[in-house]
């Protein structure tokens, strides 16, 4: 440990959350020690925290008590992690009608709303107090810290957040990034940001899959041949090309973790057992099941569904967040942790939208304008020529046009004005026939 991240540790950042009224460092010191925890040990403080999470849910949220009582549901059978499957799952639609008056309680944390679509298209609203937030960044450490790095390790960010406010620039200066909009992936700004890499000797590149593929893609096209130390990949699906091309760029290993805007940080890679995902326990429950909700068995694909282990502002119970994956059969890892494994994620599929000025549009490009316009239900882009894409769209019953002419200018002006856009209202977007949710689609050639 360096003495950089000795101090971040122990003085810098425990000073940042007393200011802002925050408990990241808590919870990253707590579940750094609870990753290598026997896997019974693990079994059970998990289910101590299913126990607590449903009760509470019931008892200061009408949706889950109404929803419950509807179904005829004995919470007090609710013992164990695998008692979930007694309950109703939840859907986004279902939390959307419920939002804010039925759905959430007061914690006495201060709480800020979301507005998320992550990787299904449809822009939804969760409200996330700092005690809940708290725990997401602090797995958000411990996934990075599965790459090889340390909290206080310089590193370059891609990400969505075009401004950078006072929070956030503090938190880039103490933490060293050098934060990278993803929204404009360009050759002449991939071209600054390996410069960003080489001039400040990062060993470090963390960000969005999509994003990383256009960097290492353009790294390989220049002869950039400076190698990293550790890449942490988040958001839209890793594809083997894309691990493929970033590891032969870097020369470095790619970590990929899986999380979800709702406030959730679900698994990450270690490296060491063919890929899979350790599952964080102390945090969420995930479970594989069928459509009816029923388990699956490892290694068969089912739906993922989460349930956040502290109810929080706004508790997510059985909550299904619209991917498929796989559990692991295997029971434990070479690396030694104990938290369960989860094989792999399926329910990620998409693409990147090539502009005629040359600039990349990551699914999360996307998702990072339309999760802000609540009166579109779901979305889906279409590129079948370089100078044009078909945007379809769900309306919800306060869609107007002055909308639509306001999500166009905006992806006119943060991707490629050149671009040619047009708008189809549907009733309905039908999933592929593959049962995944592809909602930016380009059948232009590479």
């Amino acid at each position: 440990m360096s003495i950089y991240t000795a101090m971040c540790e122990n003085v810098l950042l425990p000073l940042a959350d007393y200011a802002t009224r925050n408990c990241t460092m808590h919870y990253y010191r707590l579940y750094s020690d609870m990753q290598w925890l026997g896997r019974e040990e693990l079994q059970r403080r998990q289910d101590e925290l299913v126990r607590e999470t449903v009760r509470t849910a019931y008892a200061d949220i009408p949706f889950y008590r109404e929803l419950y009582d509807r179904h005829g549901v004995n919470i007090a059978g609710v013992l164990k992690a695998e008692d979930l499957s007694l309950l109703p799952m939840v859907t986004k639609d279902m939390l959307r009608e419920a939002y804010p008056h039925s759905c959430t309680r007061d914690t006495g944390w201060p709480w800020r709303e979301y507005c998320t679509s992550g990787s299904s298209g449809s822009p939804f609203a969760v409200r996330v107090d700092n005690e809940t937030m708290s725990m997401a960044r602090a797995l958000m450490f411990l996934r990075a810290n599965y790459s090889g790095w340390n909290i206080g390790d310089p590193f370059l960010q891609t990400g969505m957040t075009l401004e950078r406010g006072a929070v956030k620039k503090l938190k880039d200066i103490l933490l060293r990034v050098e934060y990278a909009s993803a929204f404009d992936l360009s050759d002449r700004v991939l071209d600054r940001y390996l410069d960003l890499i080489d001039s400040k000797k990062l060993d470090y590149v963390m960000g969005y899959a999509g994003s990383l593929y256009c960097v290492a893609t353009r790294a390989l096209e220049v002869g950039f041949n400076r190698p990293l130390t550790g890449i942490v990949s988040w958001g839209d699906n890793l594809y083997a090309h894309y691990r493929e091309r970033v590891e032969s760029a870097f020369k470095c290993r790619v970590t990929d973790t899986y999380g979800c805007g709702e406030g959730i940080q679900i698994a990450a890679q270690c490296g060491r057992s063919d890929g899979a995902y350790h599952i964080f326990m102390p945090h969420v429950a995930l479970e594989v099941v069928d459509d009816e909700g029923n388990p699956v068995p490892p290694g068969q694909v089912g739906n993922i569904v989460l349930t956040r282990l502290h109810p929080g502002a706004m508790p997510l119970i059985r909550y299904r967040v619209g991917d498929l994956g796989v559990k692991s059969a295997d029971e434990t890892c070479p690396c030694g942790r104990g938290f369960e494994l989860l094989a792999k994620v399926e329910g990620r599929d998409t693409d990147v939208v090539v502009t005629p000025r040359g600039n990349r549009l990551i699914v999360h490009f996307f998702t990072g304008i339309f999760e802000y316009y609540k009166s579109i239900d779901t979305f889906k882009v279409i590129q079948e020529e370089r100078a044009r894409i078909t945007v379809l769209i769900v309306p919800r019953p306060d869609f107007k046009p002055e909308h639509w002419t306001s999500l166009k200018s905006e992806i006119l002006e943060k991707g490629d004005p050149e671009l040619v856009i047009d708008m189809k209202l549907v009733d309905e977007i039908p999933l592929e026939r593959s049962n995944k949710r592809r909602f930016v689609v380009s059948k232009v050639g590479r």
